[in-house]
């Protein structure tokens, strides 16, 4: 039920307003009025007592709502962190102080391209220049601010700027942000209409995240770079390009998280609506809870038959999916996964990489956790916690007691061979080729899941 749940986090669309026309656009404008400012305060108010921490606010464009600045102020001042994405055309620079100045936690900057001809192609003419210049006066004055603001660029993949994105890495090492973050387009609501100018294939996807990683490799920028990857993906460019993207197996946080469209109305996941619009037997699940006028239990009411398909939707049933060692635990969205059935191909393509990688077996080799990685064991469970910036989440292995040994021996100090001495003489009744193929397997085995770095 709601009333026990942790709702953490909420994606706010807080104006049906906006100033562009996007391509891969996937909301449709109506002339209903936006929420009064008293509306937004009670509303947060009525979600505070369930765990509340985090506002995500979007729009369409949320920076044409002229009390923004007293909206967030209001969030700070009862200990909420307050997000922001924008096209980055609105505001002048005095606007812009105005807003980091009110209590802002972080600015996201939607940007489609490397050049005006391929992002103004995209958001419309003359947009681009407009939100570098915001981005480069924004990473200045925070600078002077001398505040916590994190700022990022979220970049939407499609057909019009694939051949240029890997370019991205070195144009946003100069513009100071702290966060990269790229996904492929979502083919649905209003971007169905255009699917064959945006739509990108599987091949395609997994070519270009190459390519954007060997750039990133190769730069060594000072930000974090997010890709919406598959697992498997991540694992496969994290081991090609020795990175340390995000493995992400639950991506579903319905229940959790919720969204607010911007008329006060909630549903448990902001791609309900879009899904839907293409998918009828999506519908069933549209069942809004009027915050202003409907009491918490209706949210139970209302979100409970969606949550429970997220949660039961399974990667089993993907045929291609059921010998992957990770079918029992991966939780894609499920909306992503029956909107474009084909995507999950990229993620099978990155499995069949992985095979093709090893370690190199000489006993010189020293592996040594990641330093971004808590852990504990319970019996035969190994237990994960990974926080690495503002990515955070939780891995259980089950492991035997030998693998239990191998894991406690890793120290980043020792290499292969005096780990294998000291296993040798914990496991006096296993022969030294015994020893060495399960130390080499267990290794390897670490090494791919992305939990450990060999040196």
């Amino acid at each position: 039920m709601i009333e026990t749940m942790s709702v953490r986090s909420v994606r706010w669309d807080i104006t049906n307003s906006c100033n562009l026309s996007c391509l891969h656009c996937y909301t449709s404008m109506s002339n209903v009025v936006d929420l009064s400012f008293l509306d937004v305060l009670q509303i947060v108010m009525k979600l505070l007592p369930f765990g509340l921490e985090e506002i995500n606010f979007s729009g369409r464009e949320p920076t044409l709502r002229q009390d923004l600045p007293s909206i967030i102020k209001w969030c700070a001042e009862n200990n909420l962190r307050v997000n922001i994405t924008t096209n980055g055309t609105v505001l002048d620079h005095k606007g812009y102080e105005t807003l980091l100045k009110a209590g802002l936690n972080m600015l996201v900057f939607s940007v489609d391209g490397v050049s005006a001809n391929t992002h103004d192609k995209i958001r419309g003419t003359g947009n681009f220049y407009k939100t570098i210049d915001s981005i480069k006066y924004c990473s200045n004055y925070i600078a002077k601010l001398n505040k916590p603001i994190k700022t990022g660029i979220s970049c939407t993949l499609q057909k019009y700027n694939i051949q240029e994105l890997p370019g991205i890495i070195s144009m946003c090492d100069s513009l100071g942000i702290d966060f990269l973050g790229i996904n492929p387009v979502s083919i649905c609501g209003e971007a169905s209409s255009v699917k064959e100018l945006l739509y990108l294939f599987a091949e395609e996807i997994l070519t270009c995240w190459e390519k954007i990683c060997k750039e990133f490799n190769e730069v060594k920028p000072n930000y974090e770079l997010y890709l919406g990857t598959f697992p498997m993906e991540a694992k496969f460019l994290n081991l090609k390009y020795n990175l340390d993207l995000p493995v992400i197996q639950t991506g579903c946080s319905a229940g959790k998280t919720i969204y607010i469209d911007p008329y006060g109305k909630a549903l448990p996941c902001y791609m309900l609506p879009p899904v839907a619009n293409n998918m009828p037997e999506i519908r069933q699940y549209l069942r809004y809870w009027q915050i202003l006028v409907d009491p918490i239990s209706k949210a139970a009411q209302y979100f409970e038959p969606f949550i429970s398909f997220a949660n039961s939707y399974s990667q089993k049933n993907n045929e291609n999916c059921r010998q992957c060692p990770d079918v029992d635990v991966c939780r894609r969205c499920p909306l992503i996964a029956l909107s474009d059935p084909d995507a999950i191909y990229r993620c099978q393509i990155a499995q069949r990489q992985i095979s093709s990688f090893s370690i190199d077996n000489s006993n010189k080799i020293i592996p040594a956790k990641k330093n971004y990685i808590t852990w504990s064991i319970d019996g035969n469970i190994l237990l994960l916690s990974l926080k690495k910036g503002d990515f955070t989440s939780e891995k259980k292995f089950e492991i035997t007691p030998f693998i239990k040994s191998v894991w406690t021996e890793i120290d980043g100090v020792h290499p292969l061979e005096k780990i294998e001495s000291r296993l040798q003489a914990k496991w006096p009744n296993l022969s030294t080729e015994k020893i060495n193929k399960n130390l080499l397997y267990t290794i390897d085995y670490f090494w791919k899941e992305g939990i450990i770095s060999i040196k």
